[in-house]
């Protein structure tokens, strides 16, 4: 178990980085050209701490109207918190932005824009914004909390130092009572917004009626702090979330999709995190597998407890469930934490995963559904760049296609693109591009649609480490490549127009996925196919396929959509000379697909485009 003592919401992510591998490094000099690197800030989505609850609010401000009474004071330097609608200053020529505030009513917010108000890290910065007297007297014998939304990245140059402080005053601010938040949290795999949330109820008790809040800047030329919706809230006595989860965790790469051979035993665990009032004691959770068709293949409860959270605390368990899937399809790990305490709000106990398949060939990161993003001049302004997932093998395997999915902009026929692989040996010191495929320029048929682009066999092994990428010559009219799923960061990488590496912190995965063991795209003679034609192709509802066999024995035809998934079988039996089956597809959504042929022998596949 790892506890983490931290107010502002957890930062470790299903996927952590392997120790040893080579990943792209986030540590940075402090020469000031670095501080916009382009593997500078991270933003990733995680559950809101109870944000659905319906509790009490006492006090509450957004700032859309002003300060709302706050004062804002500059004790040393230039920067002071002020009113923002647009965020940071930033430097349009900067190869990254520094994120906007996400927030929940974002008319206006604050903001200490320490490097854009700022002059340089050795002029020190000090600045306060506080409440005006808070009347909290509804709040008398209640469990409350300070809550806000924020957004903080930092920039720590070995100069100076960067604290965040929050803290509540009960006689007019001649004392306070003061913690740090975001400390040492750097500048990637941050929320946003991220969700603070404070117990002060032992801190006002018995002065209620006069209550004061302070934001306390202590810094130099950091990035900055976004600040909104400041209230004062209810909190349950008793209340524990699961705030992270992981499945298939097994000290690196979470995959989405993986080939049968590479099936591994399912690690499940997640991040437990103590939003009431009151310590909770052996907490830990129970976790359920289900398979495809719906049965559930394993069920436990994780060997190891939480001795003891307290409020803001949370603490990470993994659990060995002993169970390697075995069947081709879609499981689904489902996690309920719980303590000695009766939870006062169960809602956020549980959580679910259902991304990840057992496929047959493919491995990949991202997931088979849900929204995809665009991927916009990757990884310079240049738009000239490899971009891609890090991927690793439990056995020596062969790779025989790259499947890359094409953004959906007509703008782009014609484009240029290639498959890439780049490989990181064990001992080794650098990346070295290992294999390229032919240059490919892309049709009408393949704009919004996975390109396939087939390979000579190339061999990996175990030891080393690999990012299978896709490349653009130049800036397109219109962002080429797209991005979906929920990975962990540092696992997206890529390598520049100059081959230099870099890191990508981002939690979408761009759709890159691979073949393995010649798969679904190879050629195996052994079927003896004299000829094997599909047409037309592309196809609206009905796909003739056209066979030349010589006394084929147990032959049939899979109709597999892009995961490698079978959506149909036509079972042909025995087969000598020339044979021709319609295969109807109306009923398939627009998209690439393939028709595998296969008997005793072996097997054979083309790809076809439904329009």
């Amino acid at each position: 178990m790892e506890k983490l003592y931290t107010l502002a919401g957890a930062l470790l992510l299903a996927g952590c980085t392997f120790a040893q591998a080579p990943f792209m490094s986030n540590n940075y000099t402090y020469a000031p050209n670095e501080k916009y690197a382009p593997n500078a800030i991270t933003t990733i989505d995680n559950r809101a701490a109870d944000a659905d609850a319906d509790r009490a609010i006492y006090y509450s401000e957004d700032f859309d109207a002003g300060f709302g009474g706050w004062e804002d004071a500059i004790a040393t330097g230039p920067a002071g918190f002020k009113l923002t609608d647009t965020g940071h200053e930033n430097d349009p020529e900067n190869t990254f932005q520094i994120p906007v505030l996400a927030s929940s009513t974002p008319t206006q917010w604050v903001i200490i824009d320490s490097d854009g108000d700022g002059t340089s890290y050795d002029v020190a910065e000090e600045a306060t914004l506080t409440s005006p007297m808070l009347d909290l007297s509804d709040a008398a014998g209640e469990f409350v909390a300070l809550t806000f939304e924020q957004f903080f990245a930092e920039w720590q140059p070995a100069e100076t130092s960067d604290h965040c402080y929050i803290g509540v005053s009960t006689d007019g601010g001649d004392s306070w009572t003061e913690i740090e938040i975001n400390e040492g949290v750097g500048r990637e795999a941050r929320e946003n917004p991220e969700i603070v949330s404070w117990d002060i109820t032992d801190f006002i008790a018995g002065d209620e009626g006069t209550v004061w809040i302070r934001f306390r800047w202590d810094g130099a030329w950091n990035y900055g702090w976004q600040i909104d919706n400041v209230q004062v809230e209810d909190i349950n006595e008793s209340d524990i979330m699961m705030l992270t989860t992981y499945r298939n965790y097994d000290g690196g790469l979470v995959f989405s999709q993986v080939p049968e051979l590479h099936a591994r035993e399912f690690v499940v665990g997640g991040i437990i995190k103590n939003i009431g009032h009151i310590e909770q004691t052996n907490v830990r959770f129970s976790y359920s597998i289900t398979g495809p068709g719906g049965t559930e293949v394993a069920s436990g409860t994780s060997d190891d407890a939480i001795a003891s959270l307290f409020n803001g605390e949370q603490d990470t368990l993994l659990q060995a469930t002993g169970y390697t899937p075995d069947v081709v399809g879609n499981y689904t790990v489902s996690w309920s934490a719980y303590a000695d305490d009766e939870d006062d709000a169960e809602a956020d106990n549980d959580a679910e995963d259902d991304h990840f398949w057992l496929t047959e060939f493919t491995m990949a990161l991202d997931y088979d559904e849900g929204p995809v993003v665009e991927t916009v001049n990757w990884p310079l302004k240049t738009g000239e760049g490899y971009f891609g997932n890090l991927m690793t093998f439990m056995t020596e395997d062969i790779v025989t296609a790259m499947e890359i999915k094409i953004a959906n902009h007509s703008e782009n026929e014609g484009e240029v693109i290639l498959g890439a692989i780049w490989e990181f040996p064990e001992g080794g010191a650098e990346w070295g591009l290992v294999y390229q495929t032919d240059d490919y320029s892309l049709t009408p048929e393949d704009i919004g649609n996975v390109v396939t682009l087939d390979m000579e066999e190339f061999d990996v092994v175990p030891t080393s480490t690999y990012t299978f990428c896709s490349y653009q010559y130049s800036n397109g009219p219109m962002p080429i490549f797209e991005r979906q799923g929920d990975i962990g960061f540092n696992n997206v990488q890529g390598f520049d127009d100059e081959f230099l590496a870099r890191g990508f912190f981002n939690r979408l995965a761009p759709i890159v996925r691979i073949r393995l063991n010649e798969g679904e795209v190879s050629i195996d003679e052994d079927t003896q196919a004299e000829f094997f034609a599909l047409y037309p192709n592309p196809a609206t509802d009905l796909l003739k396929v056209s066979l030349a066999l010589n006394n084929s024995e147990n032959t049939l035809i899979n109709l597999l959509d892009i995961s490698g998934k079978i959506v149909q079988t036509i079972q042909l039996g025995a087969v000598n000379g020339t044979t021709q089956v319609v295969v109807s597809i109306d009923d398939l959504t627009a998209g690439v697909y393939f028709i595998e042929l296969v008997n005793s022998k072996g097997k054979q596949v083309k790809k076809f485009v439904k329009k």
